[in-house]
């Protein structure tokens, strides 16, 4: 292998060992969309202290074209989104003489009921698909065809969506997504909708939850992998240099040289070696 694909291979195994260890000290998860998403703070129904209020809702209305429920795509104006809802084509099931849909995505106040086991992460969203008369359209029966996604205050980092049904918050099929506390869920039916986080109790009067910022310092264990890495790579740039190295010339130092350094004289007045002996008496 030559000199030159060693180093590109050095510099290679160099990147990768940089972009581990940066993953291990700020752990990221896949992005949900293109180039770097700067989320803006959460906009609480409630504020309290320096929080921010004043979150948005959406209202559109969809035309229903050849007897399906239409594809769309609906959001809040946060960046990104608090709340947003995906349809495809087919994801409801049309009332007779259904001619449009009005998609709503509201902030509304929570409900006296409280989830039995979490707290209110953010505010309750009401989400809701009508027909032209105002009567609500049933979720179709599909694979993936209805998409509900949440973000929640910052520092949250594990939530279940829940709706509230019949007097009672139930849990819906959760997973989190690409950005930090957004999390989705495929819906079977909509209505009031909130991210809910195990234990504690919800802020009074709020349904609110208050930013948690976590505790400060590095955990020991990324800073130890850190250091793995870091010297793994060091390890590796001197084997690494050990073989790209130019190697001394082959046979025995020339004559007039000491301990392999060069003699000073220039090539002309070096004498020359000794010829051997012809084996005959003189």
């Amino acid at each position: 292998m030559g000199r030159d694909r060693r180093l590109g291979w050095l510099a290679v195994f160099a990147g990768a060992g940089l972009a581990l260890a940066i993953q291990l000290a700020a752990p990221v998860r896949v992005p949900l969309y293109d180039g770097v998403v700067v989320a803006e703070p959460y906009r609480y129904l409630h504020p309290t202290g320096t929080l921010a209020g004043q979150p948005t809702s959406t209202e559109t209305d969809q035309p229903v074209i050849g007897g399906v429920s239409p594809a769309f795509a609906a959001a809040t104006s946060e960046n990104p989104p608090q709340a947003q809802l995906i349809a495809q084509t087919g994801a409801f099931v049309l009332t007779p003489g259904a001619t449009s849909l009005h998609v709503s995505i509201t902030p509304v106040e929570p409900p006296a009921v409280v989830p039995a086991d979490g707290t209110i992460a953010g505010n309750v969203y009401e989400v809701s698909v009508t027909d032209q008369a105002g009567t609500a359209l049933a979720v179709a029966t599909c694979d993936g065809c209805l998409s509900l996604s949440m973000r929640a205050p910052e520092g949250t980092d594990t939530a279940t969506l829940m709706r509230f049904s019949g007097g009672a918050w139930a849990d819906m099929d959760t997973l989190p997504v690409g950005l930090v506390s957004m999390f989705q869920s495929n819906p079977t039916a909509l209505g009031d909708i909130a991210v809910v986080v195990a234990g504690g109790p919800t802020a009074s009067g709020s349904g609110t939850k208050e930013p948690d910022l976590g505790t400060s310092g590095i955990d020991p264990v990324v800073i130890f992998g850190v250091g793995a890495v870091v010297l793994w790579l060091l390890v590796f740039g001197f084997i690494v240099w050990q073989r790209v190295r130019p190697a001394p010339p082959p046979g025995l130092p020339a004559r007039g040289t000491r301990k392999g350094i060069p003699s000073k004289q220039p090539p002309a007045k070096q004498r020359p070696p000794r010829r051997p002996g012809s084996g005959r008496d003189t």
